[in-house]
């Protein structure tokens, strides 16, 4: 636990500049001893620069994305040789000083809350959070907590933004659970 616990606080270092938010999830967070995988979510910061071109239009820049192009050129993350992905929302890596795979989730301010709880898990608890939701009024769809049942359609139902773990519980009606206490 200690050497991917290391690791995943240097990691974090190296991408919390290109982030708004960054923090490591998964079985790190809830301090197991068994430990598969690193696991972090990230809201990345982006930026703009001028395209030059004669409308005088901007080009967006996601600096988490252009972090992680650095961290693969240097050798510090190589791409998964059995399951490379690197999408918009989801990054799969591995980290070459320790050989454990990096599971990068990346999201918005609004979403962090909601799926820093559901990818810290453990599976068991995030499975009982979502249908505990379900039971009471609410969905978990696309990374956002809807107010409404399953049913109720993308235009009719709320979308509620938990940017802390603490606004899903308080949005349930239900008492925050540490990390390491989720089972």
């Amino acid at each position: 636990m200690a050497e991917a616990r290391r690791e995943a606080i240097v990691l974090v270092a190296a991408l919390r500049p290109a982030c708004q938010r960054i923090e490591i999830a998964g079985s790190i967070r809830r301090r197991r001893s068994d430990i598969g995988d690193i696991e972090i979510l990230a809201v990345p910061t982006i930026d703009w620069t001028e395209t030059g071109d004669l409308w005088g239009t901007n080009r967006e820049i996601d600096l988490l994305q252009e972090t992680i192009d650095d961290l693969l050129a240097d050798g510090t993350l190589q791409p998964h040789p059995a399951d490379p992905k690197r999408g918009p929302r989801y990054a799969k890596f591995i980290h070459a000083g320790s050989g454990l795979q990096l599971d990068l989730f990346i999201t918005t301010a609004d979403q962090f809350g909601l799926l820093l709880l559901i990818r810290t898990g453990p599976a068991a608890y995030s499975q009982w959070l979502v249908t505990e939701a379900r039971r009471r009024g609410y969905h978990v769809a696309g990374g956002h907590l809807h107010r409404g049942g399953l049913g109720c359609g993308a235009y009719v139902c709320e979308a509620i933004p938990t940017p802390d773990e603490a606004d899903v519980y308080a949005a349930l009606g239900l008492p925050f659970v540490e990390p390491g206490d989720r089972r």
